[in-house]
C-alpha cells in the first residue's frame, strides 16, 4: 500500500508543479503586458511648461534727484501638451500672459498695463509618410487679451479690450515635424476671424471690422512655425512665427505675428526671461502723430523680467 501511495505521488506531483508553473508564467505575463500598456499611455503624452512671476519695485523719500514710486509685476504661463502614438498626434499649446505698473503715491497711484496676452492652439495630425516627418493636419488658433487697454497716459478712452479684438485662424494643411522641437504647418485654404465685440470699438470700424459689425472674416493661406528648444540644461527658448494673407482682400499683403520667450535659469526657483512680440496687421491702423494720418504699423513689445520660475516636466 505504501509502495502504491509513493507511485502515485511520484506520477502526479511533478505534474502539480507544471500546472502550478504554468499558472504563475500566465499570470507574470499578465503582469508584464498590463505594465507594458500602462507605460505606452504616459509616453504618448508629452507634457512641459513654465510658469514665471518678476516683480520690480522703487520707492522714493524725499529724494533731491527726484523720483516717483513704483511698483511692477509680470506673470506668464506656456503650457504644452502633446500626444503622439501610431500615426495619431495632437498637440495643444496654452499661453498667457499679463502685467502691470503701479506708479505714483497713495490716491495719486496710476495703474498701467504692460503686458496682456491670451493664446490657445490645437492641432491633430495624421502621418501620412513612412518616417511620420509629414502629417495631414488639422489647426486652430485662438488669441486675444484679458483686459481693456488704453492709449497711455490717456487712460479713459478705451483702445482694446477682451475679443475686442479676438483672431480664430482654423485651417486644414500639413505639418512637417522631423524633430520634437519644431514644426512647420503650411495650408494653403485658411480661414481667418476677427471679432470686435465692445460696441464702441465696433461703432468705430476698429481692427478691420466694418462698421457697427462684430465680426470680419477672411480667406486664404496661412503659414506657422513653432520651436521650442533648450539650448543648454539652463536656457530655453520658445518662438512661434504666423503670416497669413487674404485671397480677396488686399492679396499679398502679408500679416505677421511672431513671439518669443527666451527663459534663462539660475537655479530651481529662480530665472531671467526675456519675452518679445512682433506684429504686423494691415485692418489695424495706428496713429504715430496727433495730427497723422492712422495707417498700418509695425507693432513691437519687449519685456525683461527676473523673478520666480518653475518648469513644468
Amino acid at each position: 500500500m505504501k509502495n502504491l501511495l509513493l507511485f502515485s505521488l511520484l506520477i502526479f506531483f511533478p505534474g502539480l508543479l507544471m500546472s502550478q508553473d504554468k499558472d504563475i508564467g500566465k499570470v507574470s505575463k499578465a503582469k508584464d503586458a498590463i505594465a507594458e500598456i500602462r507605460t505606452d499611455t504616459v509616453k504618448a503624452w508629452y507634457l512641459n511648461g513654465t510658469a514665471a512671476l518678476s516683480f520690480s519695485q522703487a520707492t522714493f523719500s524725499n529724494w533731491s534727484s527726484g523720483g516717483q514710486n513704483s511698483l511692477g509685476l509680470n506673470s506668464f504661463l506656456n503650457l504644452q501638451a502633446n500626444y503622439k502614438k501610431g500615426k495619431h498626434s495632437w498637440g495643444n499649446t496654452f499661453d498667457m500672459g499679463y502685467g502691470f505698473n503701479i506708479q505714483g503715491k497713495m490716491k495719486d497711484a496710476k495703474t498701467t498695463k504692460s503686458n496682456d496676452k491670451l493664446e490657445i492652439t490645437s492641432a491633430y495630425g495624421y502621418s501620412i509618410s513612412k518616417d511620420n516627418k509629414w502629417l495631414l493636419t488639422l489647426l486652430v488658433n485662438f488669441r486675444t487679451q484679458f483686459s481693456a487697454g488704453y492709449n497711455y497716459p490717456d487712460d479713459s478712452t478705451v483702445t482694446s479690450n477682451f475679443m475686442s479684438p479676438g483672431y480664430l485662424v482654423a485651417g486644414l494643411g500639413v505639418t512637417y515635424a522631423p524633430v520634437k522641437w519644431f514644426s512647420l504647418f503650411m495650408s494653403p485654404s485658411s480661414g481667418r476671424f476677427t471679432f470686435v465685440l465692445d460696441k464702441k470699438l465696433s461703432d468705430s470700424g476698429a481692427f478691420g471690422v466694418d462698421r457697427g459689425k462684430k465680426m470680419h472674416a477672411e480667406f486664404g493661406p496661412y503659414v506657422r512655425a513653432d520651436l521650442n528648444k533648450d539650448l543648454s540644461k539652463t536656457i530655453n527658448l520658445s518662438t512661434t512665427v504666423e503670416f497669413f494673407t487674404d485671397y480677396i482682400e488686399h492679396f499679398g499683403n502679408i500679416d505677421v505675428n511672431w513671439s518669443l520667450l527666451l527663459t534663462m535659469k539660475v537655479n530651481k526657483w529662480l530665472a531671467a526671461s526675456i519675452a518679445t512680440q512682433l506684429i504686423y496687421d494691415d485692418h489695424v491702423k495706428i496713429k504715430t502723430a496727433p495730427t497723422g494720418e492712422p495707417g498700418p504699423r509695425t507693432q513691437f513689445k519687449e519685456l525683461f523680467g527676473i523673478g520666480l520660475t518653475y518648469k513644468f516636466r
